[in-house]
């Protein structure tokens, strides 16, 4: 995740700049006490079009649920985060 805040990447906007605390955490129970065979291939921010908003002030921000208490028919106003892992296979 730290590379991708580096490069300017946020799952969240606030005046202006991006922020990225959406974090993903791995717990044991997820990978069944087989932490040796799993590895972190790829961290994202799903960011895809129809997720941002397109105009007006906030143009280029997260396409929110609510803003100012009022219903404007979005989704969050944080981007989703996800992660790939893959599994080693043993010989």
């Amino acid at each position: 995740m730290w590379d991708l805040y580096k490069s300017g990447v946020g799952s969240l906007a606030y005046r202006g700049q991006w922020n990225l605390f959406d974090q993903i955490v791995v717990s044991q129970g997820l990978l069944n006490n087989d932490m040796k065979t799993w590895e972190l291939y790829a961290a994202h921010i799903f960011n895809e079009n129809f997720l941002i908003n397109q105009e007006g002030r906030w143009a280029g921000y997260p396409f929110r649920t609510f803003s100012g208490g009022a219903y404007i028919g979005g989704y969050s106003d944080h981007f989703p985060t996800y992660i790939v892992l893959i599994k080693k296979v043993q010989k």
